[in-house]
């Protein structure tokens, strides 16, 4: 069992149990006074209202039940089980993690994945920037080597040669946004899972309890114990399916990069001299001042990582948990449903 298992088997059975069972006497406490009552001032809707609510509290027990009993299914079972379900093992698996955490290491993973995304863009937006910002002046009438029209003053025009990574730098700007919205994207995600995982929706499971029981809070109560369900079994199960995947989603066998190079800033070279003195030398000569030392330039391939990065990150996550809060829609009407105790009696 992991620490994150650990520490939320901890939480659970220290902290949120003995307050679910308090919260279930009191409630039986309620619903046991009530029937007397009922049976005393010969009230059958009072009598009714305590049987049907008795039923509902059982109900809400066996649920919190069924949730211990696939969270402990989740800390028991290995990701590697998990994939034995596919007709041929995915990559990634064949590891010893429990769901929970390969949930977790796939969100962490996605993580570094958007951030050397955002890193690829950043260098080469870097690096074009300066050559964009060169500018050489021209004197007017050349001739050979000499430019007559310098002779008596400064008579010619300026402009930037490698004016035109302009262009590029604009799709790039907008594939860097793009990263940088993976990224906060995917550390929220990874933040939802942390406090899920941290024990924060065992909280509703008391009050989802009691509420259940209450003259119109029915499906409140129901809402309640639906988001710790939907969270604790739904969610962490698409993530971890998902880590499953992550050699081919992340790239992870091959350093979380589909590029050939690792670009890091630390290497960009500073700038010495004059720009003008450089744009002289030609194109390829200036390129390979800013890049060099395994940073091959690759704007295509950069903007193509950060495709990978939202589809992994950010499209990936998100069906995941659009998927948690379609369960929460189901399992609340599920559980508001409103049993007809007079019938069921009737049959029985």
């Amino acid at each position: 069992m992991t620490e994150v298992c650990t520490e939320l088997s901890k939480f659970i059975w220290e902290g949120v149990m003995p307050l679910t069972a308090y919260t279930s006497v009191i409630l039986a406490a309620i619903i046991g006074v009530s029937y007397a009552v009922g049976n005393a001032l010969s009230n059958p809707k009072l009598t009714l209202w305590s049987k049907t609510e008795a039923v509902q509290m059982v109900i809400s027990i066996a649920s919190v039940v069924v949730l211990l009993g696939f969270m402990n299914l989740f800390c028991t079972i290995q990701v590697g089980e998990l994939a034995t379900i596919f007709s041929k093992p995915l990559p990634g698996a064949g590891n010893d993690m429990d769901l929970y955490a390969a949930a977790d290491t796939y969100l962490v993973n996605a993580q570094t994945y958007a951030y050397k995304a955002l890193s690829a863009i950043r260098y080469h937006l870097e690096a074009y920037s300066v050559l964009s910002s060169f500018n050489e002046f021209q004197c007017d009438f050349p001739i050979g080597r000499f430019a007559l029209g310098c002779l008596f003053g400064n008579s010619g025009q300026g402009f930037p040669p490698f004016g035109g990574y302009g262009a590029l730098m604009g799709a790039l700007n907008v594939f860097f946004n793009t990263a940088l919205m993976t990224l906060f994207t995917v550390m929220n995600f990874s933040m939802i899972l942390s406090a899920t995982l941290g024990g924060l929706v065992f909280i509703f499971i008391p009050f989802g309890i009691f509420m259940r029981s209450m003259p119109f809070m029915r499906t409140f109560g129901s809402l309640l114990i639906s988001l710790a369900i939907s969270f604790m079994v739904v969610y962490p199960l698409m993530l971890s399916v998902l880590y499953l995947m992550s050699d081919t989603l992340l790239d992870a066998k091959n350093g979380f990069t589909p590029l050939s190079s690792v670009y890091n800033e630390n290497n960009f070279p500073q700038y010495e001299g004059n720009a003008l003195g450089q744009s002289m030398m030609g194109e390829d000569y200036t390129k390979a001042q800013y890049f060099y030392g395994g940073n091959e330039e690759n704007p295509v391939g950069a903007i193509v990582f950060a495709a990978y990065a939202f589809v992994s990150a950010v499209f990936l996550p998100s069906v995941a948990m659009l998927a948690t809060l379609a369960t929460i829609g189901y399992t609340t009407r599920l559980l508001g449903e409103e049993i007809d105790l007079s019938r069921i009696m009737q049959l029985v």
